[in-house]
């Protein structure tokens, strides 16, 4: 029964492929904290690390996941997020970005990802 009440609350990693989107995702979490993770299709770390993300996502079915296909900076607009390289995760609340929960590029391991994971899963 916990099980099954559980899922009913679990959040799907949601897809964002513009500005739009992204603004209304984040707008629509309010208070809560939304982990961003901003990939590249035609970087090769991006694919190595989109695999790995996306199954520690899984795993915290609790916590609201935006994937963003960070393709220009103008995604970005109307956030307070600085993307210099991707694969990048970031923490934020209301598209304000947390400094001290952003991961980039060589930082983004399993072990980094879980420790971010557990912290807002609660």
């Amino acid at each position: 029964m916990i099980v099954r009440s559980l899922c009913l609350f679990a959040m799907p990693v949601v897809s964002v492929e513009n500005n739009e989107q992204l603004l209304s995702e984040y707008q629509g979490a309010g208070d809560t904290p939304v982990v961003f993770y901003f990939f590249s299709e035609c970087n090769l770390l991006c694919d190595d690390v989109n695999p790995l993300f996306n199954q520690v996502a899984d795993e915290y079915p609790q916590v609201l996941v935006l994937s963003v296909n960070y393709t220009c900076q103008s995604v970005v607009e109307g956030t307070d997020f600085t993307i210099e390289s991707t694969p990048t995760v970031i923490v934020g609340i209301n598209g304000i970005e947390s400094c001290e929960d952003k991961l980039v590029e060589s930082q983004i391991t399993e072990e980094s990802l879980r420790a971010l994971f557990q912290k807002y899963s609660n």
